[in-house]
């Protein structure tokens, strides 16, 4: 059977990986940095503050299901960059915007889309006439609902929705056959 793309937990093996937002389920091996001091937190710090990391520390970022509880995200993005190697990643799963666990948190300050980090990514479009600031990423990869089984209608979806962003989520499909999570990986 034809199978969508999904994200390798793998590829954070032996690296160091800084766990942002880790909450009560950090990372295993990895140092974990939350604004509340739960158990298994390393480092008590404000995500929407600066990281306190030295630059080029980290060979990972790990983000699960953070992002969007974050008001200074282009800040955060930002910070993420100068902690990270040169070849290191940001590796953030978000929940998708047309999902209802994006909505359902009302902590939750905005919503994701296929294209939403592509303010921080070189040779993009939002990146080339709408960034922010002249630090970029080098490269993005997105993949959709990567905890969920493959399946013929899931490969078919997200491959679509992967190729023509904009065209699947303006349009009745991204309503027909909404994803509940996007992970992005962001190369330094």
């Amino acid at each position: 059977m034809l199978g969508h793309r999904k994200f390798d937990p793998s590829v954070l093996q032996g690296k160091r990986v800084l766990d942002i937002g880790c909450g009560r389920q950090k990372l295993p091996g990895s140092i974990g940095a939350d604004y509340h001091p739960h158990p298994g937190v390393d480092v008590v710090c404000d995500l929407n503050g600066g990281l306190p990391f030295g630059n080029e520390s980290m060979d990972v970022v790990f983000a699960n299901q953070v992002l969007e509880h974050i008001t200074r995200l282009e800040h955060l993005i930002y910070e993420v960059h100068r902690i990270l190697r040169p070849g290191g990643m940001l590796v953030a799963h978000t929940p998708y915007f047309r999902s209802a666990w994006a909505h359902i948190d009302p902590s939750h300050v905005r919503s994701f889309t296929l294209s939403t980090l592509d303010y921080f990514v070189r040779g993009t479009y939002c990146y080339d006439y709408y960034r922010f600031a002249e630090t970029a990423y080098s490269a993005k990869a997105v993949y959709l609902d990567t905890d969920y089984p493959s399946g013929l209608m899931r490969a078919f979806f997200s491959r679509l929705a992967i190729r023509r962003p904009f065209q699947f989520e303006n349009s009745v499909l991204s309503f027909a056959f909404p994803f509940e999570q996007i992970t992005y990986v962001l190369t330094k």
